[in-house]
This record gives C-alpha cells, sequence and structure tokens, in this order.
C-alpha cells in the first residue's frame, strides 16, 4: 500500500511529513532516531507507550561479557547508550580482569526507571526530532516493479498516514507478541504492555520472511523478604571508566554509592519442584512454538539440558534505588505461577520471599535478518531499515549497536550519501551485523568475545580509536570532542616512542621495584617499554625509576600499558585484519548471475543467489560456500573487471 492509497482509507488523514521515521522506541530505535535527528534530518520517534521508552524489560543491566565493548562502541560513533548508563548507573564491575585485555568487559546496574526517564529527557531535548505516541500497523512503499518497493511512510492504528524517505523499524519482542505463565497466555508485550499489530503482516505482504523467536524474564522479588546473610555479597567496584568516552575525558568516575548485588545456588528442592512440573511447562508440552536463547535458557531447560550439573547459580541484583524489586536473574521460567512460587522458595536466604512480578516467557514475529544488507537496510524494500531484535538478536547492547548503524544508514540514505559499513575487523557492532545478515541466526542472537577472530584489537579501551573518525565523518562526534580524541592518541603515541627510547640502569630502586613484581633485574640498561612488556610490569609501576615521564590520565596510561605489552600480538593481529581487509574491498556487483560461473559447486550457487553478498569476504563466510568456491568467484570478478567475455 503506498500512500495515495493509505490516504484513500477510511477515517485516514495526512499526519505529516519527515525524513525518517522511526517505529519502536527500545534501544535500537532510541539510538537510531537521535542518530537520524543529530544529522540533521527532520525524525519522528514513534512508540507504543511513551513511559516504557528505552524499557528494561529484562535485567535492568547494561554491558558485560563483549556487550560492555559495544556499548563503548556506540559511544564511540556518536551513541547514547552509555552516556544514559552513566547516569543511571547503580552498580559497576569490570569483568574477567583475571584474563586479557581483549576480554576485559564493563558490566553497569541501572536504576530501570531512571534509565528510561534520562532517556527520554535526552530524546526530547533532541533538536528535529519528534516523540509520538502511537502504534504503528503498516509500512507504507511503492512498487518499483521485479518484487521490489520503495519506502513511503507509515500508517498508525488511528490511520494517521505519515510520509517518510526512510523508515526505520525497531520494534523489539512487540510484534503479534503473546507471553505465556503456564496455562496463562496473554495477547501483550512486555510487563503486560500493548503488543503491536498488524506490522508484521504489512511486512509479509511486500515479500519479507517473518520468523517466530521467544525469550523470557525471571521473578522480581520484595528486597524486605529476602534473607541476604544466606547469600554471597557482590560489591562495586570504583576504578572502572565509565562507559562514555566523553565522561571518561572530563575525569568523571563512578558513583562511590554503589549497591550490591548477591548470589545464590540453586537446592535439591528447586531440582525436584521443577522435574515434578514439568508436565505443566510451555516449554515441553509444545504450547511456546518460537525458537528460545540457547545461552540464556529457562531454569527448567538448564537442569533438563545439562543434566551432569546439580545446581545453577543465580543472581539477585537491585532494579533501582527508590524501589524494593530484586531481580533474580538466571531463573527464567514460564511455569505457572504457583510452581514459580515453590522455586523461589526452594533457593536459600528466598525461603520467604514475596513476589512482586512474575516470570514469562515472550513469544514474538521477527525478520529472516539475510534479507538485510550490511548497512542494515532491506533488499527487498528500498529506504526500509530494521535494528534489534527483529534482526534476530538478544539483548539491549545489540540492538543498539545496530539502532545507530540503521540510523546512520538511514540518514545517509535520505541524503543520497554513501552507507557506513562496520567490519569485523572495526567493532563487534561489525561482527555482530555480519553474522545476522550473512549467516541469519536459528535462535535469538547473544555476542560473545569467541564470535570476533580480531577481539585482541576489539577491546573496550580502544573503541574510541576504531569508531570516533567514523562518528566524525557522519556528525555525530562534534569538533571540540574530535579534537579532544586526536590529542589523546597523539599522547598515546609520542608516550609510547619516549618509552621504547628511555633506558634504565639495573639500579638498586630498580632491582627493590621488580623484586616486589616477582620480575629479575636485567644485568644491563633496559628500555622502559622492554620492562613494561614483562607480565607482571605495568607502568605505573616503574613511575620511582621514570622522572621524566609525563602526567597523563589513566585510561591513556592503560592503553599505553597494552599496547606495548602486547605489541607482538597485535602485529599479528593487524596482519590479518589487512587480508580480511583484501577480501572484503572486492566487492561483488548486485546484479551478478551465479548459475553463469562456472566452476561453483551447486549449493555454493543457491546460497550465493539467495544472501547477495555484497563482497568475497562476506560471501567466504556463507555457510555452504567452500574456499574452493571462494577461488572461483575470486577469478570470475578478475575476468569480468578485465572485459573478458565469461
Amino acid at each position: 500500500m503506498n500512500i495515495s492509497e493509505a490516504l484513500k482509507t477510511e477515517h485516514s488523514y495526512f499526519a505529516g511529513e519527515y525524513d525518517v521515521a522511526v517505529v519502536g522506541a527500545g534501544h535500537a530505535g532510541c539510538e537510531a532516531a537521535h542518530a537520524c535527528a543529530a544529522m540533521g534530518l527532520k525524525t519522528i520517534l514513534f512508540t507504543l507507550h511513551l513511559d516504557s521508552l528505552a524499557n528494561l524489560p529484562c535485567n535492568p543491566s547494561i554491558g558485560g561479557t563483549a556487550k560492555g565493548q559495544i556499548v563503548r562502541e556506540i559511544d564511540a560513533l556518536g551513541g547514547v547508550m552509555g552516556k544514559v548508563a552513566d547516569e543511571t548507573l547503580i552498580q559497576m564491575r569490570m569483568l574477567n580482569r583475571t584474563k586479557g585485555p581483549a576480554v576485559h568487559s564493563p558490566r553497569a546496574q541501572m536504576d530501570r526507571s531512571r534509565y528510561s526517564v534520562c532517556m527520554k529527557a535526552l530524546l526530547e531535548g533532541t533538536e528535529g526530532l519528534d516523540l509520538r505516541q502511537g502504534h504503528v500497523t503498516a509500512l507504507l512503499a511503492e512498487d518499483k516493479g521485479d518484487g521490489c518497493y520503495k519506502v513511503t511512510g507509515v500508517m498508525t492504528e488511528s490511520k494517521a498516514v505519515y510520509k517518510a524517505s526512510a523508515v526505520v523499524i525497531c520494534s523489539g519482542t512487540y510484534m503479534e507478541s503473546r507471553t505465556i505463565r503456564g496455562e496463562v497466555i496473554m495477547q501483550t508485550g512486555p510487563d503486560g504492555l500493548p503488543r503491536s499489530e498488524g506490522l508484521s503482516g504489512s511486512l509479509k505482504e511486500y515479500g519479507i520472511p517473518i520468523l517466530r523467536f521467544k525469550t523470557g524474564t525471571p521473578v522480581r522479588v520484595n528486597a524486605d523478604s529476602v534473607d541476604f546473610k544466606a547469600m554471597q555479597i557482590q560489591e562495586g567496584e570504583h576504578d572502572v571508566p565509565p562507559f562514555s568516552f566523553e565522561n571518561e575525558m572530563d575525569g568523571r568516575t563512578v558513583p562511590e554509592d554503589q549497591i550490591p548485588c548477591y548470589s545464590v545456588w540453586t537446592s535439591d528442592e528447586t531440582r525436584q519442584v521443577i522435574f515434578d512440573n514439568m508436565d505443566r511447562s510451555p516449554l515441553y508440552s509444545g504450547v511456546i512454538k518460537g525458537t528460545g536463547p540457547r545461552y540464556c535458557p529457562s531454569i527448567e531447560d538448564k537442569f533438563v539440558k545439562f543434566k551432569d550439573k546439580t545446581r545453577h547459580q543465580i543472581f539477585v541484583e537491585p532494579m533501582g534505588r527508590n524501589t524494593k524489586e530484586m531481580y533474580l536473574q538466571g531463573f527464567s521460567t514460564s511455569l505457572p505461577e504457583d510452581v514459580q512460587v515453590k522455586m523461589v522458595h526452594s533457593l536459600p536466604g528466598l525461603e520467604n520471599a514475596v513476589i512482586q512480578r512474575s516470570a514469562y516467557a515472550i513469544e514474538y514475529d521477527l525478520i529472516e535478518p539475510t534479507t538485510l544488507k550490511a548497512s542494515l537496510e532491506s533488499k527487498i524494500v528500498s529506504g526500509l531499515f530494521t535494528a534489534g531484535q527483529i534482526n534476530g538478536s538478544s539483548g539491549y547492547e545489540e540492538a543498539a549497536g545496530q539502532g545507530i548503524v540503521a540510523g546512520i544508514n538511514a540518514g545517509r540514505f535520505v541524503k543520497g550519501e554513501e552507507a557506513v559499513i562496520i567490519d569485523r575487523s572495526q567493532g563487534y557492532i561489525g561482527v555482530l551485523i555480519d553474522d545476522l545478515v550473512t549467516k541469519g541466526t536459528n535462535e535469538p542472537y547473544r555476542m560473545m568475545t569467541s564470535r570476533a577472530e580480531y577481539r585482541l584489537f576489539l577491546r573496550y579501551d580502544n573503541a574510541d580509536m576504531r569508531l570516533t573518525p567514523t562518528g566524525y565523518k557522519v556528525g555525530l562526534i562534534s569538533e571540540e570532542r574530535y579534537g579532544k580524541f586526536k590529542a589523546k592518541y597523539e599522547a598515546i603515541g609520542n608516550e609510547k616512542e619516549r618509552l621504547s627510547k628511555t633506558f634504565v640502569g639495573p639500579t638498586p630502586e630498580l632491582k627493590k621495584i621488580l623484586e616486589e613484581l616477582d620480575s629479575v633485574l636485567p644485568s644491563s640498561g633496559i628500555s622502559l617499554a622492554d620492562l613494561i612488556r614483562r607480565p607482571t610490569v605495568s607502568y605505573d609501576a616503574l613511575a620511582p625509576v621514570d622522572p621524566g615521564r609525563p602526567s597523563l590520565t589513566a585510561d591513556i596510561r592503560k592503553e599505553v600499558e597494552t599496547d606495548i605489552k602486547y605489541e607482538g600480538y597485535l602485529k599479528l593481529e593487524q596482519e590479518k585484519i589487512n587480508k580480511f581487509t583484501k577480501l572484503e574491498k572486492k566487492t561483488i556487483p548486485s546484479d551478478t548471475d551465479y548459475s553463469k560461473i562456472t566452476g561453483l559447486r551447486l549449493e555454493a550457487r543457491q546460497k550465493l543467489a539467495d544472501i547477495k553478498p555484497g563482497n568475497v569476504g562476506q560471501a567466504s563466510r556463507i555457510s555452504g560456500v567452500s574456499p574452493a568456491d571462494v577461488s572461483v568467484l575470486l577469478v570470475y570478478l578478475e575476468a569480468v573487471k578485465g572485459g573478458a567475455d565469461v
């Protein structure tokens, strides 16, 4: 249905014209809308309920393993998740401290209600952005022929027609969703909020394949009914940098008055209660049809699939400063409410817990992500972009990372500019998007450090180095911030060079320092850089024997140390990235007829024709395309480039 047809609908009316319309104000939608408006485009952001904007319906935390890196990447591009998280966190920790820097990941517990309020205020204050509570039920597009369409706008449930040059859909878990709790099935979105109806069918009418996934959320209990003495306490940490690089550069630190989290283990009684009631589990009775997340399963699924484990760890985490609600992370379930009460009371310290919100599973519609370009634009409907759980991902950070990319590219589409593609060597966001659009997913996709082949290079501390130039290029990074960024990396470069040229002798002072660090005194002079390369020696530990060291901020000192300590590994990583980049630069024409390429196996032809990769690197990552097929493709492209008749 196009604009003119929509306006012929009974009771319809023309409600306005925008450059970009963003549908859904979760974490993806907020980033997309902010990016478009900040790029100077007239933007409207639709949400089913303005009081649930940027909602944290599951665990109210931001960051974590790989996810913390994504938040920093969003901020490096000029996004807002990190800034809002810094304003509203109630506890901060650095995960994986005992491991290498590649997997160090910041994680913060949020004040759930304040996060939403803060994000809403930020967006309301963004010039060129209108917020609108409204239920979008149809995508409007004109037929271009050959099964392709071009976006013209959206229509709401109240028959309001909005014209737009680009549309970004970030529907989260709301499209045709239903919540399931034992025998109780409700046609709602998360937290009992309204669900999105009609939009899924509208997308299907344009030939966009629709899938069905499932996720869930645990029980919430009242803190006054919990015996915390029976639990292990997890205090916050104060030496973790903020999520936002701007806040870090300004010397901001995390709050002193952090709220603790706790952990417990399930008991034998927990296991028994679950198995005694498996016949009432929607997960195993066939009531739930959607595919759930393998890496965040329901508690009943954990006991069934991991029979060698007799217990599972549960984290009891606060939901805010001004609420008594506690979140039981790791205790997701769709079992009936009466069973949930028994399960909760079987946990140490929760024997008398008062449940404030029951757990539930939620099923929802999403699109087949392989129908997207790496820019997150649809291959079927020109000008349509999607981001977040509608693309098959799971998690606030994964959604926001896609949201800022979709927003940037929707804006550039309207301006007639080339799309921005973040590749696998540039960020976890690039890995995430490439995995989704190239391989697809048969379950809610969760980012993990193991998915990134260049993870030593994709650290949380250098996300600005990797992506701030891109944010500046598209107009999301101010001149002032970019100037500070350049000064920071000039200081890092200068200090690394100084350390490599500054030598110290085997003095008694150095001997004392090294003995305390379980390191051996060198027999002759040695550069400070070579000392830092030793496993136990840090940059700061050498301060007493380094009188010429400049006054540098903590983030600069940390990055200098990491770069020096892992210099050899980083050089090898860079060589791999250079080879990877060569394949990424070998573009494949969109009209390539793979059936005519002699030497390609049948499966490869079918997969390549279906996915339509934009370059050889992407083609090489498609399941079913072998290295031999890639070689054939390279030969073919060289022949075409040379003008040969192939």
